[in-house]
C-alpha cells in the first residue's frame, strides 16, 4: 500500500462521462491508478490517485455510470451485477451518485453497458438530476427576490445572482452538455 504522500490528489469536474473515462485512462498511462474520489457531484470531484505497484493495473479500463440509490439493497444489488461481469466499482456506499468502476479484463469491446439504450438512461438519469439543480436554485433565488421586494435592500440582489451563478448556471450547464449527448446517442440509434 503507498504512503500518503506518494497519493496525488486532483480535484476536477467533468460534464461528460466519455471525458472523464478518458481522463482517467490518461492518468493511468501516466502510471497513476485511481483508488477513490468523493461522493460530491455538485462541485468539482476529488481523484485520489497512488502510482501503479502491480503491472496488471496497466491494464485497467475505467467506466462511469450516474445512478442514485434510495436504499442500500439496490446499491449492493447494482454493485454484485457489475462484479460478477468482472467489473470492481470504486464508490463506497449509497451517497454516491457517480459511479466509477474499473476491469483488468482483455477483450475487445470493455464496455458498462451492452446496449446503446442503457447509455441513454445514463444521460437521462444525469440530466433529471440537472433538472432538479436548476428548480433548487430557482426556488432558493426567490428567497431573496421576495426579501428584496418586501424589505426594499439591493443586498438582496446579491444573493439572487450569487445563488444562480453558483447554482443555476453549472446546473443548465451540466443539463445542456448531457442533452447533447443524449441527442447523440439518438442519433446514433437512428443510424443503426
Amino acid at each position: 500500500m503507498p504512503n500518503k504522500r506518494s497519493l496525488r490528489r486532483i480535484n476536477k469536474k467533468f460534464n461528460s462521462f466519455t471525458q472523464e473515462e478518458q481522463w482517467l485512462q490518461s492518468m493511468l498511462d501516466e502510471g497513476w491508478v485511481l483508488k477513490g474520489y468523493s461522493a460530491d457531484d455538485i462541485d468539482s470531484c476529488q481523484y485520489v490517485f497512488a502510482p501503479i505497484q502491480q503491472q496488471k493495473q496497466r491494464n485497467y479500463t475505467y467506466k462511469v455510470d450516474y445512478r442514485i440509490f434510495s436504499k442500500k439493497d439496490e446499491f449492493e444489488e447494482y454493485r454484485n451485477l457489475f462484479e460478477d461481469t468482472g467489473w470492481t466499482l470504486l464508490s463506497e456506499g449509497i451517497m454516491y451518485t457517480k459511479h466509477i468502476f474499473y476491469t483488468d479484463i482483455q477483450n475487445n469491446t470493455r464496455h458498462i453497458f451492452s446496449d446503446l439504450e442503457s447509455y441513454k438512461e445514463r444521460e437521462k438519469r444525469r440530466m433529471s438530476n440537472a433538472r432538479i439543480d436548476i428548480l433548487i436554485s430557482i426556488i432558493s433565488a426567490l428567497i431573496p427576490f421576495i426579501l428584496y421586494i418586501i424589505y426594499e435592500r439591493e443586498f438582496f440582489i446579491g444573493g439572487i445572482i450569487g445563488i444562480l451563478a453558483a447554482m443555476g448556471i453549472p446546473a443548465c450547464i451540466t443539463y445542456y452538455k448531457h442533452r447533447k449527448a443524449y441527442k447523440l446517442l439518438l442519433t446514433q440509434e437512428n443510424t443503426h
